[in-house]
């Protein structure tokens, strides 16, 4: 399995502090199944602004560290972008998602929508990828709760609200200039709450999501989302 979001580098933003705190990590998603990991640590001016050279050099030692404890796992470099004023001055050096052409991007939750679309073209003209994170968690994406059916109703014939038509408008965008969408694996098991889990249903049941991470900050958070997922295998088991 793949993990495109995780925060598994010590002493680059809110994840681990100490090397010995990241090998923990490690050793529990390759027990989870996971193979390969996108080490994304926050990019947040004022916050956690290590630079590029700083997440390599960590993504170095951790590498060394993997492979002299012979925990199989690759693991490979990335950052989560915070979509605000100073994003642009970030991009001019993006750090892209390993190989690939994506840049992971945080959509903060007083966004306004004209800004998260202009940003994310901005990044394809760049020839580059947004991969939105976690959308279930952001307000512009969230899932109308007060009735069954889902928001994302494109082509439906029944009233929306104004607030959905916005809402299916913004989505519709974003994937029709080629945005990737992440998904976290506790969103499903309700780890951020019920709201977020009823989104991210609603998301995935619409084919959204082109990728999915652990978003992964401790050892403790692997644990929830393993012991979670655990028990919903059991669930669905004993429903069958």
């Amino acid at each position: 399995m793949i993990d495109y979001h995780c925060h598994l580098l010590p002493g680059i933003d809110d994840g681990p502090a100490a090397m010995d705190e990241s090998m923990e990590m490690a050793a529990a998603l390759h027990q989870a199944g996971f193979r390969t990991i996108y080490c994304t640590p926050h990019l947040l001016k004022g916050h956690y602004d290590v630079d590029n050279k700083g997440v390599l050099s960590a993504l170095s030692d951790l590498r060394k560290r993997l492979s002299d404890e012979r925990i199989d796992l690759d693991i490979l470099p990335g950052r989560e972008y915070y979509l605000d004023e100073f994003l642009g001055h970030y991009l001019k050096h993006p750090m892209l998602m390993g190989k690939t052409k994506y840049i992971m991007v945080e959509i903060p939750n007083y966004a306004p929508a004209s800004y998260v679309k202009e940003a994310c073209f901005r990044i394809k003209c760049g020839g580059f990828i947004p991969m939105i994170a976690h959308p279930e968690r952001c307000r512009l994406f969230a899932a109308n709760h007060k009735h069954k059916p889902s928001f994302f109703s494109f082509g439906a014939k029944r009233k929306i609200s104004e607030a959905t038509a916005k809402k299916i408008e913004l989505i519709s965008y974003l994937k029709n200039i080629g945005c990737a969408f992440q998904g976290n694996l506790g969103s499903f098991y309700a780890i951020y709450g019920p709201d977020v889990q009823r989104t991210a249903n609603y998301l995935k049941d619409h084919k959204i999501y082109t990728h999915y991470g652990t978003d992964a900050h401790s050892l403790k958070s692997i644990n929830l989302i393993a012991k979670r997922a655990k028990d919903e295998k059991r669930k669905l088991k004993i429903e069958a």
